[in-house]
């Protein structure tokens, strides 16, 4: 989508600008008057004059002295500049903000601006504590050449000063437009029919935390790429609103370089203090569609996806962790290059995965790795001290890793699998346990293979149908075979009570 990607930059900035000019400094605000701290001597970003000592005051100078510290001279990102001083208005309760012509410059290339027009912010205070805010979105958003129009679009919620965090956002945005080139020339690059995002948390009694969000995003369409819609939804109960923010807070540097150690380390305290409750999330997207080399499928290759499901829940309520999740997609199809190389009758119209870890030991896990981060014994995350660590953690609670179903459906096949694996460090593979699986399609797999001279997979699928037990089910025209599959604690692998390299006599495994 070409430069499309700074264009949206642009769109979450100004988002987060209007955010944050509503919400941070009324705690900035408060606490000045409380403290009897003074005004900023010299501000880059101008203020109409005001009472300091009026709701309006307060809020004004709160604003202006969050956007110049975020914002300011002092700013490596981006700074804010203004046609017009930042100026209020008081009137039914309600303090609105005005900034005249905002844009963001760059501060490595002063030229280049991100134009945002005339913002205007209400909030509205509720009690000592509580700040109700809401603005539109601007309609356009231009760079140069590039452009991001926007239908209409608000931004509201309440802010509370005691606990410095918004505890509801309701955002809505419909008909944006990325668009490329000047003027009548542009080029559109990427459309959105609507967006919305709530959000919204809940103090109880005990001091924890309950909390719900929703997202829903419809007709998406950009170069190579198109999505019906996606919706996604959570809740989560009896949390440490602290461990809450400060994950938050810390999630790039688990995903991302971090620096060092000790700042590993720094990441893993509120896992090891804070309470874990119960949470669940829930992501749908309907009507996928991908063309082109972003497919990852080569050029002349196209992929659909009529549905995908994905579901996470999570319990902490105990010492150990549960965790599950189960994917299912439904109606893959493959098409031009992508079609050719992958033979029809193996591609999965439908496939489930269900899958759940149990008695997971997360805070002693985040413990250890702490103070070996600590003491220098572990350069990052993915490292063998780090892995040795997990896995001897993970046989002292009993963990255990449940398939609670595989299931793959194909033209020609069909697969189902269910066990349990347990973590067994004096294992050949670090796990011992038991699989179930069925197969039906073994006569149509031979033949597939014979076809494409595959003479190792047809001799190993022939074996495997003399091993399997004939199950037959109700209704169906053909029999499935079922199979067995133990991993034993000295490494070997039997399937139906058969070591499974005997099976193979010098044949490659699948």
């Amino acid at each position: 989508m070409g430069t499309g990607s700074g264009i949206l930059t642009g769109a979450v900035l100004v988002c987060a600008l209007a955010l944050a000019a509503a919400v941070q400094p009324v705690t900035a605000a408060v606490a000045a008057v409380e403290e009897g701290a003074p005004a900023p001597a010299a501000r880059t970003i101008p203020v109409a004059p005001v009472d300091p000592g009026s709701t309006a005051g307060r809020i004004v100078l709160g604003v202006a002295g969050w956007l110049e510290q975020r914002f300011g001279s002092g700013s490596k990102t981006a700074r804010l500049a203004l046609d017009a001083p930042l100026w209020a208005e008081e009137g039914g309760g309600t303090v609105t903000l005005h900034l005249p012509g905002a844009r963001l410059v760059e501060p490595s290339v002063p030229l280049v601006q991100w134009t945002l027009g005339d913002l205007a912010i209400a909030v509205t205070p509720r009690d000592q504590t509580a700040y109700d805010f809401e603005t539109s979105l601007p309609h356009m958003i231009d760079k140069g050449g590039e452009r991001l129009t926007i239908g209409a679009g608000t931004v509201s919620g309440t802010w509370r000063s005691d606990l410095e965090a918004t505890t509801r956002l309701k955002a809505n945005a419909a008909n944006l437009r990325l668009l490329e080139g000047p003027g009548s020339a542009a080029v559109e690059t990427m459309s959105v029919r609507d967006v919305a995002l709530e959000d919204e948390v809940v103090e109880g009694a005990d001091g924890l935390w309950d909390g719900r969000s929703s997202f829903r995003l419809s007709d998406l369409e950009g170069e190579g790429f198109a999505l019906g819609w996606l919706e996604a939804s959570g809740s989560f109960e009896d949390f440490d609103r602290d461990l809450i923010v400060q994950l938050r807070g810390d999630f790039g540097a688990l995903t991302g370089g971090m620096g060092g150690p000790m700042a590993f380390a720094d990441v893993l305290a509120p896992l090891m203090s804070g309470r874990w409750g119960r949470s669940e999330l829930t992501i749908i997207l309907h009507e996928l569609a991908a063309t082109g080399g972003g497919t990852g499928l080569g050029g002349g290759g196209g992929l659909s996806l009529g549905r995908l499901e994905w579901h996470v829940d999570l319990d902490g309520r105990t010492e150990l962790t549960d965790l599950a999740t189960r994917i299912a997609a439904i109606d893959l199809r493959l098409s031009g290059q992508a079609a050719v190389e992958i033979p029809p009758a193996l591609l999965p119209h439908t496939a489930t995965l269900d899958i759940a870890l149990k008695r997971l030991p997360v805070r002693r896990i985040a413990d250890a790795l702490s103070g070996l981060a600590k003491q220098g014994g572990m350069a990052g995350p993915g490292d063998e001290p780090m892995r040795e660590v997990i896995f001897a953690h993970l046989d002292a609670a009993d963990s255990s890793f449940e398939i609670r179903d595989i299931h793959i459906v194909t033209p020609s096949c069909e697969l189902r699998a269910e066990g349990r694996l347990q973590v067994e460090p004096a294992s050949v593979f670090g796990v011992i346990g038991r699989l179930d699986a069925r197969i039906r399609g073994l006569s149509a797999l031979m033949a597939l293979a014979a076809a494409e001279g595959e003479e190792d997979v047809v001799a190993l699928l022939i074996v495997l149908q003399g091993l399997g037990r004939p199950v037959f089910d109700e209704g169906a025209d053909e029999s499935f075979y079922a199979y067995e599959i133990d991993l034993r604690r000295d490494g070997a692998v039997t399937v139906n009570g058969i070591p499974f390299d005997m099976l193979l006599g010098g044949l490659s495994p699948p």
